[in-house]
């Protein structure tokens, strides 16, 4: 298998630097469960201007970001049975030989640049990593991985809940996803991909957002909607919340937690995922981990990732939401993308196009 010698990626130079420079990138040699896509679109999450403003701890530069990825196959590793040559995927950026134990995933803070999107080839690994049905644009398939990664990790590693089904039978539960369409500068596709691998495990889907987002909250399949503005909130959602149901904290702010470990704590205690920061809280019944999505198991990957996704895609079950603004000029404009998004974006996701493909 040839080496791909001629890689270009948006790199960060130095820590806080403002500005990505676009040059020569890693050379992609995929690991034994390992897959190289060519990036037709990389998407930009929350986390890669955080990351280039506020570094949560000492990072080793010049380095590369970018988590969402779609494109092409065009390495596989020696182990890749699932896919072929020129198939359509998207994956979420992540460092294999971590896979399973690390703290903190994504290309972001592991020592392989060619673990990261903003490149013109990245290395994906198994199981983060799913076939485009036809019927998808990569431009809209690129909105999902990250998110997908996050939520199964907290559903189905932390939460426990049955693997998704294309015809979920009811159990009886209920799960409350805290910033049901989350604010607009966070993760409105964390919130969705909840959404929907919830409703498709069997879980009735309860959300809190603002009172104008109800119409929307329910199209992503949630049944029920409350005013997390309201004083009365917690009083409210514990009259539909009860022993047994499960509590997801899309927002993850101080606040955010501390409200979710209450509602958990006065229904008999149990463990709240999050999706940032750990904040200490005062119920010795609750317990709080973080959703990384290098935390995913293979077997939970497979499960998903490898049956569920692209099978439930194809079928309408699972949506490329939210819509993508598709911010067109390759690697050069990674950077406009992180800025624009820096400054809040209302129900879609920024999405760069690095080698135009449908």
């Amino acid at each position: 298998m040839a080496h791909i010698t001629e890689n270009l990626a948006a790199w960060i130079t130095a820590e806080k630097s403002p500005v990505m420079e676009v040059g020569p990138g890693p050379t992609p040699i995929p690991g034994d469960n390992e897959v190289v896509i060519k990036v037709a679109y990389a998407a930009v999450n929350p986390v890669d201007w955080k990351i280039q403003d506020h570094p949560p701890m000492p990072l080793p530069y010049p380095r590369v970001l970018g988590s969402d990825v779609a494109g092409t196959i065009v390495q596989l590793g020696a182990n890749v049975t699932r896919f072929q040559l020129g198939q359509r995927a998207m994956g979420t950026a992540t460092d294999s030989a971590k896979l399973e134990e690390t703290q903190h995933c994504m290309g972001l803070i592991t020592q392989n640049p060619s673990h990261a999107a903003f490149q013109n080839y990245c290395i994906v690994a198994l199981p983060l990593v799913a076939e485009v049905p036809d019927n998808i644009p990569l431009a809209s398939a690129v909105v999902l991985p990250l998110a997908l990664s996050t939520a199964i990790c907290a559903l189905y590693k932390h939460l426990k809940l049955p693997f998704p089904t294309l015809e979920p039978v009811p159990v009886g539960k209920r799960i409350l996803v805290w910033g049901g369409a989350s604010s607009p500068n966070e993760n409105i596709s964390g919130s969705l991909a909840n959404e929907r691998l919830a409703k498709a495990s069997g879980y009735e889907v309860i959300t809190t957002a603002s009172p104008h987002n109800t119409a929307y909250v329910k199209s992503l399949g949630a049944t029920s909607n409350f005013d997390y503005a309201d004083t009365q909130v917690i009083e409210k959602l514990l009259g539909v919340i009860r022993k047994g149901d499960v509590v997801f904290d899309a927002i993850s702010s101080p606040t955010s937690q501390a409200l979710c470990a209450e509602i958990i704590s006065k229904i008999g205690g149990g463990l709240l995922p999050v999706v940032d920061k750990l904040e200490a809280h005062a119920y010795e019944n609750v317990k709080i981990n973080s959703s990384h999505p290098g935390l995913v198991d293979l077997d939970i990957g497979e499960a998903v990732w490898g049956s569920y996704v692209p099978a439930a895609l194809a079928a309408g079950k699972l949506l490329a939401k939210p819509e993508p603004m598709i911010i067109e000029g390759g690697l050069e404009k990674v950077q406009e993308g992180v800025n624009t998004l820096r400054q809040g974006v209302s129900a879609k996701k920024i999405v760069v196009e690095i080698a135009k493909e449908v």
